[in-house]
């Protein structure tokens, strides 16, 4: 969660930078709010010869569509509250009259870089049980493949589901795995034979039955995965990650448990969870917490800390983009190496300041690092597909 502080009103600090009477602390703070307005998605072509009427109308329909897509997504308050404060730091720069907008817009216009890299797509694979392989994108439909009683199924392209042709009927234990690579997310949900829906996100994978038989639902996952579990009480679901179990009480949570980070998170957004690491026995239980909607199980060497989650950050990349909320730069080049399929180094000394930015993911590798150079004393280089990050 972001920690409180001191509160500014956003217009008055633009005008102390300008005037150059702005505070350390000040620039700060107008630093994270800036980085958090992605202004390269307003896409604006401006001309000398445009009035600020005419700025302002555009100005005022991008933010309208912004503030109608906050309430879609719940109506949160503070997001609201973000999109106001844009809108009167862009009325306060109007003030200042077409020309110097124009120009001052010129001067932050996003440029690529000689060399660029297009973000991931959504693609995955799932492996049957017996080697063969599907490439999952969109456009598909229909039955994909018949696993001994159970259907693989397409619905109206949005789905991948698992279908029992006869209930009753005895069921061979056969396991699937739907698998994403660099670069990749799973372009629907997974939909088990349960009625558990399974999102991943890049570089993840999770192997499943195609049939749940006896008295637990057991998955394994690796990567991120985000779960809609379909509650059972009779029949606990539970997800297998590294050294750790997640066991749904109805539930909604998300699973980071990627190689290259140092910790396990989930996160739970409904219902209640268990996570607890198994001794040699599986209903053994060396440590065990019990999570509340919004709060964040963090698992570091079979150590569990709880805390309040910051959702909006842990649901951003199903949501298709990416929030660095206080993050420092080898983090924040993680989560991108994953989606742009990069290989990143370090030049000289990198400091371990902290990053507040939001971006589409769906953005060339070169708008996102330019957001990144303009917050912060940082610049990258790209080559091929490898990106040099220097102070």
């Amino acid at each position: 969660m972001e920690s409180e502080g001191p509160k500014y009103e956003i217009t008055e600090l633009a005008n102390k930078w300008l005037k150059g009477t702005i505070t350390p602390e000040e620039k700060a703070y107008y630093e994270k709010w800036y980085g958090a307005f992605d202004d390269s998605e307003t896409n604006f072509q401006y001309g000398k010869s445009q009035s600020a009427k005419q700025l302002g109308d555009k100005i005022y329909a991008v933010l309208y569509d912004r503030i109608q897509e906050t309430k879609e997504l719940g109506n949160k308050k503070h997001v609201l509250l973000r999109w106001t404060a844009i809108a009167a730091s862009i009325l306060f720069f109007l003030s200042f009259g077409a020309y110097f907008l124009v120009n001052k817009k010129e001067q932050l216009q996003i440029a690529h870089y000689k060399n660029d890299i297009l973000p991931g797509h959504n693609q995955a694979t799932l492996t049957l049980a017996n080697g063969q392989k599907i490439i999952l994108g969109k456009g598909l439909s229909g039955t994909l493949a018949q696993q001994g009683n159970t259907l693989i199924v397409i619905n109206g392209k949005n789905t991948i589901s698992y279908n029992a042709m006869d209930k009753k009927a005895n069921v061979a234990i056969s396991y699937n795995t739907l698998s994403t690579v660099v670069g990749e997310q799973s372009p629907y949900p997974l939909i088990l034979a349960d009625g558990t829906k399974v999102w991943l996100n890049a570089k993840s994978s999770i192997t499943f039955p195609v049939a749940f038989t006896g008295k637990e639902r057991m998955v394994k996952i690796t990567g991120e995965a985000y779960f809609e579990v379909a509650h059972n009480s009779a029949h606990p679901f539970r997800v297998i990650v590294k050294n750790q179990t997640v066991e749904d009480i109805g539930t909604q949570f998300n699973i980071n448990a990627y190689d290259d980070e140092n910790v396990i998170k989930t996160t739970l957004l409904e219902g209640a969870v268990k996570v607890f690491v198994p001794t040699a026995s599986t209903s053994a239980r060396k440590d065990q917490v019990l999570l509340k909607p919004g709060e964040q199980a963090i698992l570091n060497h079979d150590e569990f800390n709880v805390a309040n989650a910051d959702v909006e950050e842990t649901m951003a990349w199903k949501k298709g983009y990416f929030r660095f909320n206080n993050e420092n730069i080898q983090s924040i080049m993680r989560k991108l190496s994953r989606w742009y399929d990069i290989d990143v180094q370090y030049t000289g000394t990198i400091s371990d300041e902290k990053y507040y930015a939001t971006s589409s993911r769906y953005k060339s590798i070169s708008e996102v690092l330019k957001m990144l150079e303009k917050t912060k004393g940082v610049h990258f280089k790209i080559e091929g597909r490898r990106v040099t990050v220097m102070q």
